[in-house]
């Protein structure tokens, strides 16, 4: 849009601009120079990036409507997907994605000595792959077998190379807890 004239602002609720790109996937997959240089060219560009925003709390679309001559909604991918199983309340267990965000935009480095990731895609091994830099002992457990397993060529020998642990061909049934907490 901008290239083609037209002035153009994004909103962008974090407190960096790049969605799933800076937030979900973790610099040792993405690094963040390559990120931030396709930022400035957008930037460059003329487009105007808000940071800090969020559309709904901090500005409502009624008003985006009012200010700008046409609004276009693209509110990006993390919805969570939660298995519904007992024990799912319990403290300790969190999604992928709530996970990654933590890490990548606020820094956070306190993680259990052994984590357990649910899953066999891209988040599960972004997950366990920065689970174990922050030095937890890492397991990952997967549905199906090995080969259906839907990541980069490579990637889980990576995971295995770094330490992490993988058991196919079984899903979990329950979460377990001790006094409000995970225990297994």
């Amino acid at each position: 849009l901008a290239l083609s004239g037209h002035g153009v602002t994004v909103f962008e609720k974090h407190r960096t601009p790049g969605g799933m790109l800076n937030q979900g996937i973790p610099a040792f997959r993405l690094p963040r120079e390559i990120i931030d240089r396709e930022i400035r060219q957008i930037a460059a560009a003329g487009v105007t990036i808000r940071c800090g925003v969020a559309v709904g709390n901090d500005v409502t679309l009624a008003q985006l409507s009012e200010d700008f001559d046409a609004v276009v909604l693209a509110a990006g991918t993390l919805r969570p997907n939660v298995l519904e199983l007992p024990g799912k309340e319990l403290k300790g267990i969190e999604h992928g994605l709530s996970f990654l965000l933590q890490v990548n935009e606020f820094g956070r480095r306190e993680i259990g000595a052994r984590v357990v990731v649910i899953g066999g895609g891209y988040t599960a091994m972004d997950c366990a792959r920065t689970a174990l830099r922050l030095g937890a002992q890492v397991g990952v457990v997967y549905r199906r077998a090995r080969e259906d397993m839907v990541v980069l060529p490579g990637e889980l020998e990576q995971l295995l190379e770094e330490g992490g642990h993988l058991e196919t061909n079984c899903s979990p049934l329950v979460f377990l807890g001790e006094r409000g907490k995970v225990i297994g």
